[in-house]
C-alpha cells in the first residue's frame, strides 16, 4: 500500500511522486481524510499524482485511512478535496477497513454522483470556502459539464464559447478571491485577458489532454479538473515564501513595483490525465521517436513546440489560437505559470519576462528546481501522467481597483 500524504506540501507530493515511480504498480493507494499546508500548485500536483498512480495501476484499490470520524463524515470530507474526489473517481475498489463492511463503493459514487450532478447549478461549480472547482469525469457521463458544453441528442458534446466560459471563470475568480477577503480584476480589459487565457486552456486540455494515441478514442478512466483558489497573504506569509522559494522572489518584488497587488492572488489551474505535452506530440508525430527513448532536453524542446503551435490559423473560436495566446494574456495579467508534464516541471515569470510575440519570443522556461533558464539546465522529474498547468494571477486590491476601473 502507498500512503498519500495529508499535507499539501508539494515536497512531501514530491517525495509520493519518487515512491509511486519505484512502487509495485499493483499497490493500493491510501488516503487520509484531512488535509493541510496549502500550497501554490498543491491541489494540482495532487490530483496529477493520483491520475499518474491510476494509470499505472490496474487493480485501482482506494483504501480510506481510518480516523475519527465516522463513514459518513470521512466521506463528506473526501468528496470536497478535488485530489481525493478524483481518486475515488478513479477506483476499482473503495475501501474503509474500520467498517464491518469495508467495502463502500457505493456509497462514494453515490455522493460523488450528487455532487457531479450539483455541480452546475452555480455558475462556479463545486466550492469549498477559497476553492471552487468543476471536475469532468471523461469515462462515464459525468464529463461534459452542461456549464462548459453543449450536449444535445445525437451530437457530440461541444465546448461552450469564449464569451459563456470567460463568465465562468471570472464567477469561479470573484468567489474565490471573495471568499479569501481578497482583491479583484479591475476592469473589463482584465477580465478579457483572464477569459481567453482560460479559454485556450480549456480547449487544448479537451483537444488534446482527454485522448489516447488515438485521437478519436477518449481515454478510460480519465478525468480533467479545473480549480480556482483565493490567497490573501499577510506580510510573514510574503516573506515566508519568498525565503523557501526563490522562484517567487523575483516575481514579488517586481510586482511590489507595479500597480497590481503582491498579496492578493487567485490560483487557477487545470489538470488532465492525459499522454502529457510530450506524449501527445510524439503519438501525432510519431517519426520524431518515442517516449521512453528520447531524454529530458528533447521533452523540453517538445514542450516549446506545442507552447508555439498554433491550433489554426482561422478566426473559428472553437479552434482558438494555441498556447501562444495563453503567454500573451498572461503578460497582460502579469501572471506566473508553472507546468508539469512528463518528467518537465518548468514555470514562466511573466512579470519579469513578458512573452513579446509568437515571431520574436524565445519561448523559454525556468527549471522549477534550479530557478535557471531550462536551456541552462533541466531537472529531470518521475514521470507524472498527463498536464498540469498552474497559473497565479495577482489582483487589486477594491480601493485600487475603482480607481483603474
Amino acid at each position: 500500500m502507498i500512503l498519500f500524504p495529508s499535507t499539501l506540501d508539494l515536497g512531501k507530493i514530491k517525495g509520493f511522486q519518487e515512491k509511486l515511480d519505484k512502487s509495485d504498480h499493483l499497490d493500493a493507494l491510501q488516503i487520509p481524510v484531512g488535509s493541510s499546508k496549502f500550497a501554490f500548485g498543491g491541489f494540482a500536483s495532487a490530483i496529477q499524482s493520483v491520475n499518474t498512480w491510476a494509470n499505472f495501476n490496474n487493480e485501482r484499490k482506494v483504501v480510506i485511512k481510518p480516523s475519527v470520524k465516522t463513514k459518513s463524515e470521512a466521506l463528506e470530507d473526501i468528496i470536497v478535496q478535488p485530489h481525493k474526489f478524483t481518486a475515488l473517481m478513479m477506483a476499482k475498489q473503495t475501501e474503509l477497513p474500520s467498517e464491518e463492511e469495508p467495502n463502500i463503493r457505493n456509497e462514494a459514487n453515490q455522493l460523488a454522483k450528487i455532487a457531479i450532478e450539483k455541480q452546475p447549478s452555480e455558475i462556479y461549480g463545486q466550492s469549498r470556502g477559497r476553492l471552487c472547482w468543476y471536475s469532468f469525469v471523461d469515462h462515464s457521463t459525468k464529463g461534459f459539464d452542461r456549464n462548459f458544453y453543449d450536449v444535445a441528442p445525437g451530437y457530440h458534446p461541444a465546448p461552450k464559447n469564449i464569451g459563456q466560459i470567460t463568465s465562468i471563470i471570472k464567477s469561479m475568480v470573484e468567489q474565490s478571491s471573495k471568499v479569501a477577503g481578497g482583491g479583484v480584476l479591475p476592469n473589463q480589459g482584465s477580465i478579457n485577458s483572464l477569459g481567453r487565457m482560460f479559454y485556450e486552456l480549456f480547449m487544448n486540455t479537451h483537444e488534446h489532454g482527454s485522448r489516447g494515441v488515438d485521437r478519436n478514442t477518449w481515454i478510460k478512466p480519465a478525468t480533467r479538473v479545473i480549480y480556482t483558489y483565493g490567497i490573501n497573504l499577510t506580510n510573514d506569509a510574503i516573506n515566508n515564501a519568498v525565503e523557501q522559494d526563490l522562484n517567487f522572489k523575483n516575481y514579488i518584488s517586481k510586482l511590489s513595483t507595479s500597480e497590481s497587488s503582491s498579496r492578493r492572488f487567485v490560483e487557477m489551474s487545470i489538470v488532465d490525465s492525459g499522454l502529457g505535452y510530450c506524449g501527445r506530440w510524439l503519438a501525432d508525430h510519431p517519426n520524431e521517436g518515442d517516449l521512453k527513448d528520447i531524454d529530458i532536453n528533447q521533452q523540453y524542446q517538445i514542450l516549446k513546440k506545442c507552447f508555439q503551435f498554433r491550433s489554426s490559423s482561422t478566426n473559428n473560436e472553437i479552434k482558438g489560437n494555441g498556447l501562444p495566446a495563453v503567454m500573451a494574456n498572461l503578460t497582460n495579467l502579469n501572471g506566473f505559470m508553472k507546468v508539469r508534464s512528463n518528467k518537465l516541471s518548468v514555470f514562466r515569470d511573466f512579470a519579469n519576462q513578458p512573452f513579446t510575440s509568437n515571431e520574436e519570443d524565445n519561448f523559454d522556461f525556468s527549471d522549477w528546481e534550479t530557478n535557471e533558464i531550462c536551456s541552462s539546465r533541466l531537472t529531470e522529474h518521475p514521470e507524472l501522467r498527463g498536464v498540469a498547468i498552474t497559473v497565479l494571477i495577482p489582483l487589486y486590491d477594491k480601493t485600487d481597483a475603482k480607481d483603474l476601473a
